[in-house]
């Protein structure tokens, strides 16, 4: 199973802290360093302030950092009063820093307050948490300000069509690694852990066009129930090899559901009906290369979702702000 090492929590202004307390359960269950941060971002004009206020922008820069770093010292005193953390400060594009500290550090779980989303704003392509989910290495688990502290349920989401996969052992992988990190945020609370398969027959209607009137119905019955059948079967191929790949580790049960629609809907109101504490989910399910950025499908789903989402990516994802591989983002 997944044990963090070394866990990131990065700090808000929130009460709440609903990250850091998460944060730090995660930490203490799996021994494991905890790291906080925070991040200060210019603003674009600082030189217009400090010229109007008589300051020199680099003090400004510093005051703003020195009151960021107090509000998180007192958060950190208020709400997990037997840590020595000292919290760390970077300035700059939050996103940037905070995979910057990942890839310098070696962290490998990153979990922050997701940035509330409404309005025309609800697809926040350019925002922080996008980039994180498209770009960071590790997991990343976005809470909202109201999510539950108390984790009792976990749907892993994956998609077991690996017949229409680029990569099938890449998707593979990534569906075993979607189930093992749901376990390790199951096991600190016994929460139990729904393995979500969303299916679509998207040839039904073919088999409706070239079928004989009399046998059109019959024809199509089949076609799904051997597609679902398919799915099923894929199923329990997968929790099989994750359950060999457990082998001798402690995990919770696995509850197996295959429902047919849009895995934008199914998964969607599965959450809404089980009331599902966090979607763990894969962000690039078809391809291993390095450096691609989140699918289309995993953005849409996430966008939708009213819960915490844990995203994780594939053995060999490189990250494109890494300069060890020659990359560069923005």
């Amino acid at each position: 199973m997944i044990k963090p090492r070394h866990v990131l929590v990065v700090m808000n202004d929130s009460d709440a802290q609903i990250a850091l307390k998460s944060a730090a359960a995660l930490a203490e269950r799996y021994d494991a360093a905890l790291d906080v941060l925070g991040c200060v971002e210019p603003p674009h004009d600082l030189g217009v302030i400090a010229r109007v206020s008589g300051q020199d922008p680099e003090q400004l820069l510093e005051r703003l950092c020195t009151e960021k770093k107090d509000r998180m010292a007192k958060q950190l005193a208020i709400h997990l009063p037997d840590y020595k953390i000292s919290p760390q400060i970077k300035v700059g594009k939050a996103f940037i820093e905070i995979i910057r500290y990942v890839l310098d550090t070696g962290c490998d779980f990153v979990i922050k307050q997701a940035e509330p989303l409404s309005g025309l704003h609800r697809l926040l392509f350019a925002s922080t948490d996008q980039h994180l989910l498209r770009k960071c290495p590790c997991p990343v688990w976005m809470q909202p300000a109201n999510a539950s502290p108390h984790v009792k349920h976990v749907i892993a989401a994956v998609d077991v069509d690996l017949a229409d996969a680029d990569e099938p052992e890449t998707l593979m992988a990534l569906n075993c690694r979607v189930i093992q990190t749901a376990c390790t945020i199951a096991m600190p609370q016994d929460a139990r852990v729904t393995v979500l398969h969303a299916w679509e027959a998207v040839g039904e209607n073919l088999v409706w066009a070239f079928s004989s009137d009399t046998r059109s119905r019959v024809t199509a019955d089949r076609y799904v129930n051997e597609i679902l059948d398919d799915r099923q079967r894929a199923m329990r191929r997968l929790l099989d090899r994750v359950k060999l790949d457990l082998a001798g580790s402690s995990h919770p049960p696995f509850d197996p559901v295959v429902i047919r629609g849009a895995p934008e809907t199914v998964i969607r109101d599965q959450c809404r009906a089980h009331a599902a504490d966090v979607v763990v989910m894969g962000t690039v399910a078809r391809t291993g290369f390095r450096g691609v950025f989140i699918g289309n499908t995993a953005e849409n789903i996430i966008n939708t979702l009213e819960c915490p989402v844990l995203a994780v990516k594939p053995d060999g994802f490189i990250s494109p702000l890494d300069q060890r591989f020659g990359t560069t983002g923005s």
